[in-house]
């Protein structure tokens, strides 16, 4: 078995919940309300305003390489179409942290780096731990405030200033307080148990940590039981989309304009740019998985290597291949893709964009928190909120599905619910302490079922085999029936509606990757009751009814500021005095409506093909509508 070293460090981060700024459940779209400082979540670079912004900081676990050298960003679920590019290009860290992955037998080095540098916040409460759950560990590394104690093995040495300024005047490091710009190295085993095998939770655990775990400081702990064949696996880069743990689950492929002359742009097709550039465009990272054509340069004999490039001429550069795209070129023009001419002043390649073969497995985790950054957006999936920017995760028609479910709230608890599919949750093969202990989880110990019950720290895994024929899959037993997308959410409806819903999207790969359907919002005015005119926002709803001689008529008031006159009248009153009779009594006058809402009813009475036209008696012919006898 194996040493897994992984390099943590925390950072305070921009966050936006809402990156995609829209809500498909009711088709919402939200407009950009906030500015991410310095950092863009949408694009490679720049500074740009988000949907849905924290008010302050988020606190991001975010994974390095060994010692702390540089960020090793990547995607909580690749397979995720929504999931944004976690690296400095874009996220700079995921929510919840990186994924820390070991097999049973393992042990596990967490070296944790605080580098929590908010402006503002008292230095304790800039303090920060990571405590694990589900593995094993001493005290020490517990990571648990006031309860872990000192290490005597991790000496305070270069960092004493750091401790002291938090109150520890001791010799040696205490893993459940690390200090701003101190570090700490927790110790995990396995010991070989196979009770140690599932989908765990990790988090901060010091003095503030209600607080941080709210702002993002939390991820997922998966020990993988490779004698557990049935149910578990580790992911491979064929496993991956285009082989990267950043990758895409959708390709970009341009093609060539058969055109001749080439097309023009306007100015305003270059606002559509994922960054707007000078003339030549500076390099820009690729999105992981496509390449991208760098202009070239000329320089003088002996000129210095970061002399200014040429500018091209209009029309230069024109690609007359197909290919992936230059990604700082493309505009979206209402779903189409369109790729410009190093100028920016010609279109020369239009580009769609596919679904990438689906693997025959993977791995898909998601934790059901809550945020506090984000006012009114508190029920997030994997630091996000609302379907179209909660995780729509990619599966093939065939593929191995296993799912890890976390659940971390302050007072509520949550349900998993899987359209179309079924799962049972797999135990110990065991009736004994000892058997329990040494068996692969490979027995089913629940029902089927597609909804499952879960609360704060809970966590569970379960497989589908998505293969043609399983009892699991959605659809039905014909290879492509599970093709489609599937609501994957919390079925506690105000939770779903607060944002807690993702989706799982089946596909066979090489399907064009257009948009996805989107709803509208529950109607929230009155609608009108057959017979029943509403009175609000300065109209008659419906402008006309139909109604036999006899029957009632209602208005049913929802604002105030109004009246219904057939003729000049008190405006203070409703008053209904047309040629047939509409009314109740001689003089067809009622009270003032007080309070609102108000229903009103009176009886009509008049003769087949008559019309009895009415108005507010405050806003006049503007106001206005028609009851016609039937």
């Amino acid at each position: 078995m194996a040493i897994i070293d992984i390099w943590i460090q925390l950072e305070n981060r921009p966050w936006d919940c809402c990156p995609n700024g829209i809500d498909r459940m009711t088709g919402t779209h939200f407009p950009s309300i906030g500015v991410l400082n310095g950092h863009n979540v949408y694009k490679p670079l720049g500074t740009v305003s988000a949907s849905k912004p924290f008010g302050e900081d988020a606190l991001i676990f975010r994974r390095y390489t060994a010692n702390w050298a540089a960020p090793d960003d990547r995607k909580i679920n690749p397979w995720d179409l929504n999931e944004p590019d976690p690296t400095n290009t874009g996220t700079k860290g995921t929510i919840p942290g990186p994924v820390i992955e070991c097999n049973v037998g393992d042990s596990v080095l967490v070296h944790f780096r605080n580098m929590d540098s908010r402006t503002g916040v008292d230095v304790l409460a800039r303090t920060h731990s990571i405590h694990p759950h589900g593995i094993v560990f001493q005290n020490t590394s517990d990571g648990a405030y006031p309860l872990s104690p000192p290490d005597s093995t991790q000496p305070v040495g270069a960092e004493a200033a750091q401790w002291t300024a938090i109150g520890m005047t001791g010799p040696n490091k205490m893993g459940d307080r690390v200090p701003p710009g101190s570090t700490f190295t927790y110790t995990w085993d396995t010991h070989g148990w196979q009770a140690t095998a599932g989908i765990w939770l990790y988090h901060d655990h010091s003095i503030c940590d209600m607080d941080n775990v709210n702002l993002g400081a939390i991820g997922i702990l998966v020990v993988h039981n490779l004698a557990d064949t049935n149910n578990d696996f580790v992911i491979t880069p064929a496993d991956l989309p285009n082989g990267s743990f950043t990758g895409s689950p959708v390709s970009i492929t341009c093609f060539p304009f058969p055109l001749n002359p080439a097309i023009t742009t306007l100015p305003n097709d270059l606002t559509g740019l994922s960054v707007p550039r000078p003339v030549p465009p500076a390099p820009a990272p690729p999105m992981p998985g496509m390449t991208m054509s760098v202009p070239a340069t000329k320089k003088k004999k002996g000129a210095a290597a970061t002399a200014a490039p040429v500018v091209p001429k209009p029309g230069a550069n024109v690609i007359a291949t197909v290919g992936p795209p230059i990604l700082d070129r493309l505009v979206d023009r209402g779903g189409t893709l369109l790729e410009l001419d190093q100028t920016l002043t010609t279109v020369v390649r239009f580009c769609t964009r596919n679904y990438r073969t689906p693997p025959a497995k993977g791995l898909y985790l998601m934790l059901f928190h809550e945020l506090t950054g984000a006012p009114g957006m508190s029920m997030a999936i994997n630091g996000r909120v609302l379907l179209g920017n909660t995780p729509t995760i990619v599966s093939g028609i065939a593929t191995k599905m296993r799912f890890g479910v976390v659940g971390m709230n302050n007072n509520a608890f949550h349900t998993f619910h899987l359209h179309g599919h079924r799962w049972v949750i797999p135990g110990a093969d065991g009736t004994t302490p000892g058997a329990i202990q040494t068996s692969a989880q490979v027995q089913a110990v629940s029902q089927f079922e597609d909804t499952r019950i879960f609360g704060p720290a809970n966590s569970f895994g379960f497989t589908i085999n998505g293969a043609a024929g399983s009892f699991m899959r959605a659809g039905g037993p014909s290879p492509n029936d599970a093709k489609g997308e599937w609501h994957m959410h919390c079925h506690v409806l105000s939770h779903m509606m607060g944002g807690m819903m993702g989706s799982l999207l089946i596909v066979g790969g090489g399907e064009t990757a257009s948009t996805l359907p989107s709803g509208v919002p529950c109607p929230t005015a009155v609608v009108a009751t057959p017979n029943t005119f509403v009175v609000q926002n300065t109209l008659f709803t419906p402008v006309s009814i139909t109604a036999s001689s006899g029957a009632t008529v209602n208005f049913d008031f929802e604002e105030a500021g109004h009246t219904v006159t057939t003729s000049t009248g008190s405006a203070s009153n409703i008053e209904i005095n047309g040629p047939n009779g509409l009314g109740t009594s001689p003089t067809n006058k009622t009270v003032a409506v007080t309070p609102i809402p108000t229903m009103k009813t009176f009886m009509v009475m008049g003769n087949l093909g008559d019309q009895i036209k009415f108005e507010c008696g405050i806003h006049g012919p503007n106001m206005h509508g028609t009851i016609t006898i039937v």
